[in-house]
């Protein structure tokens, strides 16, 4: 050590030794700078930078050697051999570039023997430049100081590059500067004391010289040393560029991004910062995963993953993200972290299972949501021995609701009704809307009280009226009640007991709930295999329309026949009209049978004029079809029937359900021709008003008058009445269920203009009455 010591004081110029040290330090500071650079780049810009890195380190080894080998004053006066000198430079270059390459690499202990190799390259260029140095003289080691020297060299090697490329920031660079520095000075003054020079002549003339030389040299390197600083701060301020242009873009994203290097946060856009409720400035240098995410199993091998997690927030809220993992990105050893806020889906998921299971009109639970309630209702019932009640509401005349007040009023209604069920439902109760016009109630009890007091709170439900807007709309419910376990054990049995039930309640009309019974099921069963045949009656020929005459009292003379629909069923025979007339009106299949009876009877009247006028009854639901004016021009066009022979009856209690409606409607067919009656008359409660509001061509004086003409002076008095408007009023009367000649001989002393009856003939097939027209479908 002493000898190092005093090679150092007393064989060296110390100002050349500063500026030897000087130009170490700035050069290995931009020689680490720059090879850190190349480790984080790619392909051939990789190349470039190691290069540069190795010309900057190489050329900085290099001068520190050449001028702290000027500094030395041996006391002799040795020369420079230009070709060993041109090699030294040329193998302190390609030990840096060699060296840097292998330890910018990603294999493990890579800096380690990056380092190495550098520390040896600048052992190798120190002893090459002393053989240049010695030329003219005889230069003559120690071999202990010279293999310390080496070691020395290789040690602060390693170190140097392992701190340089694995430290943080510049405290990184500047700390492997330092050791490199360390290293380089080590092996030159540690080799310098293991120099022997024979003793020549000192020439004091070379001092000047040498130091002019040893500051040419300087400059040239802190110029070379400049040129790579420069290039390494404008790419870093390019990076920079880039990197807050990128800020800019990822801050305008709605994903939450984060870039994290080595486990850290490096970066951080709006969105993330918004999520994780913390600043950019706190969140950068955070782990991640860490605090933020919880440990994460991602698959291996893939360049991008997803899950879903959650991502805890400043406050320690937790919140659900769906999380994408993308690797190398935006470089090689990064990864970003992009986050999407799962709250908006999850409240939209939220709300289409809501829709799935709830009706959209009422809010209730809908049909599938209440079948789920139901079935899980009667298991907790039959563990725990409970009964449970079905109730199910139905409303009566909804559909006239709508054609009178239209659907908005309709739809009010329902909501009205379903606030008002589900006001009166008790806790542990399920209000649910079935479909249409239908409610049910789900209710567990105890006691039979407590159904009893749910039951009067429905009935006085139903017969309080809506109020829309100004108008006040009643809507009574028809109540149907089954039990469980007494009616059924299952959930579909107890609704479908419900339901007959419910349709009893209706038939009954009585306004209070009626509870399920065996023999409804039988009854409803019949009804329902009843009306499944009359959908195939009308192709299979079961249908037919039977003839009634309508006769002149002053004559005799036949002037109309009615049209009436008979059902030859192939098992049970015919079928009376009030037993599958309503079936047809209920199924809607009325539609489809009155056009075909109202084509068959004009094809009948056309085929034989014989039979006069044709009289066709339309349904309600038939009436209140806006094409039925076009539809009955299209049948008298392709019949040819004339429509002064077709008469159609309608009834008063049709008239009334939309009497503007029917105003119209009546004045559109009268004004194709056709004659227009009103049958049942005195059956309603408006008579007089209903033929004050339309124009008849008739007046059919309903059957019941006639029963009790004989016997009760009161329908005598009302006949007479009757005859006496219609003879006002110009309109013909027609009595109803004539079947004795005392009851014609009166009707014609009274004035009646026609009748109707047994007495004038049963209805019958058009051939059996001695016509011809077609009576099959």
């Amino acid at each position: 050590m002493m000898r190092v010591y005093w090679c150092v004081t007393e064989q060296h110029d110390l100002r050349l030794v500063l500026l030897a040290a000087l130009v170490c330090l700035a050069g290995s500071v931009t020689a680490l700078g720059v090879l850190r650079r190349a480790a984080q780049a790619r392909s051939w810009s990789r190349a470039g930078w190691l290069l540069l890195s190795g010309m900057a380190g190489g050329s900085a080894i290099w001068c520190t050697h050449f001028i702290g080998i000027l500094a030395y004053e041996p006391g002799t006066r040795l020369g420079f051999e230009p070709g060993l000198t041109l090699a030294s430079l040329v193998i302190a270059i390609l030990a840096c570039t060699g060296g840097f390459a292998v330890a910018a690499g990603r294999a493990r202990g890579a800096a380690l023997l990056g380092g190495a190799l550098v520390g040896g390259g600048v052992g190798a260029m120190h002893y090459t430049g002393m053989l240049a140095y010695g030329a003219g003289g005889v230069v003559t080691y120690d071999r202990l100081y010279l293999a310390a020297s080496l070691a020395l060299s290789v040690l602060f090697g390693m170190a140097a590059l392992w701190r340089g490329l694995r430290g943080g920031g510049w405290r990184g660079i500047l700390g492997g500067a330092l050791l490199f520095s360390a290293g380089i000075v080590a092996l030159h003054f540690t080799g310098m004391a293991a120099v022997q020079v024979l003793p020549l002549p000192l020439d004091m003339e070379g001092n000047g010289t040498h130091a002019a030389l040893a500051l040419t040299v300087g400059l040239v390197t802190l110029m070379v040393m400049a040129a790579a600083a420069a290039a390494h701060l404008i790419d870093h301020r390019n990076e920079e560029d880039g990197m807050l242009r990128m800020r800019r873009l990822v801050d305008s994203a709605i994903e939450g991004l984060a870039i994290v290097q080595n486990g850290r946060i490096l970066e951080a856009n709006q969105s993330f910062q918004a999520m994780a409720g913390l600043p950019r400035a706190a969140l950068v240098g955070q782990e991640m995963p860490g605090a933020l995410l919880p440990p994460l199993h991602l698959p291996e091998g893939r360049p991008e993953a997803t899950v879903e997690t959650q991502l805890r927030r400043a406050d320690g809220t937790l919140l659900d993200v769906e999380l994408v993992v993308r690797d190398n990105v935006p470089r090689p050893g990064k990864r970003v972290f992009a986050l999407r806020d799962l709250r908006e889906r999850r409240e939209q998921e939220r709300r289409i299972r809501h829709l799935a299971l709830h009706d959209a009109l009422t809010g209730l639970p809908n049909r599938a949501r209440f079948t789920q309630q139901l079935e899980q209702t009667l298991r907790a019932a039959g563990l725990a021995r409970q009964s449970v009640a079905l109730i199910r509401l139905g409303l009566d005349r909804f559909k006239e609701i709508n054609d009178l007040y239209g659907h908005m009023a309709g739809d009010a209604v329902l909501r009205s009704y379903a606030r008002q069920i589900s006001t009166l439902a008790p806790p542990g109760s399920v209000a649910a809307r079935l479909g249409g016009d239908e409610f049910a109630l789900l209710l567990p009890y105890v006691a039979e009280g407590e159904l009893r007091a749910v039951l009067d709170a429905l009935e006085a439900l139903a017969r309080q009226p809506h109020w829309v807007g100004p108008a006040e709309i009643l809507a009574s419910a028809a109540i149907g009640v089954a039990l469980f376990p007494l009616d059924a054990q299952a959930g579909e049995a107890l609704l479908a007991d419900s339901d007959v039930a419910m349709r009893r309640a209706k038939a009954l009309r009585s306004g209070g709930a009626c509870f399920y019974q065996a023999e409804m099921d039988a009854s409803v069963r019949v009804r329902r295999r009843l009306a499944e045949d009359l959908r195939g009656a009308l192709a299979m020929g079961q249908l037919r329309l039977f003839y009634q005459p309508q006769v002149e009292l002053a004559t005799g003379r036949r002037t109309v026949h009615e049209a009436l629909m008979r059902w030859r069923h192939p098992m049970r025979g015919f079928v009376s009209p009030a037993e599958f007339i309503p079936l047809a009106e209920e199924s809607g299949l009325i539609l489809t049978l009155g056009e075909w009876a109202l084509r068959t009877a004009c094809a009948a009247a056309a085929a034989d004029p014989r039979m006069g006028r044709v009289a066709v009854n339309l349904s309600p639901l038939q009436f209140m079809q806006p094409g039925l004016p076009q539809a009955i021009a299209t049948i008298l066009a392709e019949t040819g029937l004339p429509p002064g022979r077709l008469e159609l009856e309608i009834t008063e209690s049709t008239l009334m359900q939309d009497q503007d409606r029917a105003t119209v409607m009546v004045g559109q067919i009268r004004a194709l021709g056709v004659q227009v009656a009103m049958d049942d008359f005195g059956t309603g409660y408006s008579s007089l008003g209903t033929l004050r509001a339309f124009s008849f061509d008739k007046i059919k004086l309903d059957r019941s008058f006639l029963r009790e003409i004989g016997s009760s002076r009161q329908a005598m008095t009302i006949l007479r009445a009757v005859l006496a408007i219609g003879q006002g009023l110009g309109v013909p009367v027609l009595a109803e269920g004539v079947e004795t000649e005392e009851q014609r001989a009166l009707l014609r002393a009274e004035g009646c203009a026609e009748a109707q009856g047994y007495l004038f003939g049963e209805p019958l097939p058009p051939e059996e009455l001695g016509l011809r027209g077609s009576a099959a479908a």
